[in-house]
């Protein structure tokens, strides 16, 4: 006979990170998919019998974790692959594959990335993305990498693809998918990029600059043209040199621009995500894992047949980890940058991307490690 189930669920934790704020011995109550209330776990019980109504049956499953500590779901903005399978392969198959190896890793919601490719290949993957099902992360829309961008720094994106902003061709991404895009990935010194800055701008897309070997000055002109993020920041893009700062150094010094980081010790080394964190203010930093088919599968990242990096192998859960080893910040500010600043970029936030009422109960358990022990999506358990 199975098992009725629970009309709410009390989930109480040795800790609670909001992220921002750390809870010692508090609790979360979920219905409905939501997160109707948190606090102390007498305050979490109080929550959870005002939900009871007599005049009907009710049930309330009570979980605790006193040695686990729930944090958001991670909101991973720039996701490629995992589980052996890639966005790119254009099937529903495909993309519910390479995202399910990431839910039972902690993140919740995606901004399903899809890469520079021929027009009908990304045409056909945007589909895909929108034709998925299943229990996956919340996919909260599109980010699309290329393929305005600068063959020069083209690093694992096909060079003979990228090509310059055409009006027509961009209208048909915004039309396949449904006007889901939130991100574009593109070169500031790139033919067609000012009128292209002025139409994201107009849809309320984020600009971003990547695959770029824009000057300093070049992204500075960007910046006031409404480029707002920095995609994985360093890599495939002009770095510092003490007299030419590039494009690295533009978005380390302009504090209103974000930036995202992949903290898996091969795209960047620790003492550069120490860097960063020193420069940029923390809700700027970002954390992605700009993962490929590699990811959650323990095998080291894809290299392209001339050597360069082709995305990680890595989940945004080793990420806050490998950051939290080799930076010694506080962990609220680390998982703010998996969680908070990647849901408010997507423009997902408040619902994603905190713990709170009226917040969508996508919650995840860690260890002591950091590493990931449950997750519930939208209340459900899901691993």
């Amino acid at each position: 006979m199975s098992r009725k189930p629970a009309d709410a669920k009390l989930v109480l934790a040795g800790e609670i990170y909001t992220p921002r704020k750390r809870l010692r011995g508090g609790g979360l109550v979920f219905a409905g998919g939501k997160i109707l209330g948190m606090g102390s776990a007498a305050s979490a019980f109080r929550t959870a019998r005002s939900l009871h109504d007599r005049s009907k049956p009710f049930g309330l499953e009570v979980l605790e974790f006193p040695d686990l500590a729930a944090v958001p779901g991670f909101v991973d903005i720039h996701l490629h692959g995992g589980g052996g399978a890639e966005i790119m392969e254009g099937t529903p198959a495909a993309v519910e594959r390479a995202l399910s190896a990431h839910l039972k890793n902690g993140t919740t919601s995606v901004l399903a990335t899809v890469m520079t490719a021929a027009r009908g290949d990304m045409l056909q993957a945007i589909a895909a993305v929108g034709r998925t099902a299943g229990r996956l992360p919340e996919i909260l829309g599109l980010h699309l990498e290329g393929p305005f961008l600068a063959g020069r720094k083209a690093g694992a994106q096909p060079a003979d693809h990228i090509r310059p902003f055409s009006a027509p061709e961009w209208r048909a991404f915004v039309e396949a998918s449904g006007k889901t895009i939130r991100i574009a990935t593109l070169a500031p010194e790139a033919a067609g990029a000012p009128a292209f800055l002025a139409l994201l701008r107009k849809q309320g897309i984020v600009a971003a600059a990547g695959h770029s070997q824009a000057s300093f000055d070049q992204a500075r002109e960007a910046f006031r043209r409404g480029l707002r993020h920095g995609t994985h920041l360093f890599n495939a893009m002009s770095g510092i040199h003490h007299r030419d700062p590039g494009l690295a150094g533009a978005l380390l010094l302009d504090d209103s621009v974000s930036v995202e980081l992949i903290a898996d010790g091969f795209h960047l080394h620790p003492s550069i995500l120490d860097l960063v964190v020193r420069l940029k203010p923390p809700s700027k930093i970002i954390l992605v894992s700009d993962a490929t088919r590699s990811a959650g599968i323990g095998v080291k990242p894809l290299r392209t047949k001339a050597g360069r990096l082709f995305g990680s192998s890595m989940t945004l859960a080793r990420a806050v980890a490998n950051m939290a080893a080799w930076t010694k910040r506080p962990l609220e500010e680390i998982l703010a940058m998996a969680t908070e600043n990647p849901a408010r970029l997507a423009g997902a936030y408040p619902r994603k991307g905190r713990l709170g009422r009226g917040a969508d109960a996508d919650v995840v358990l860690l260890d002591d490690r950091l590493e990931v022990r449950k997750v519930f999506l939208r209340g459900e358990e899901i691993w």
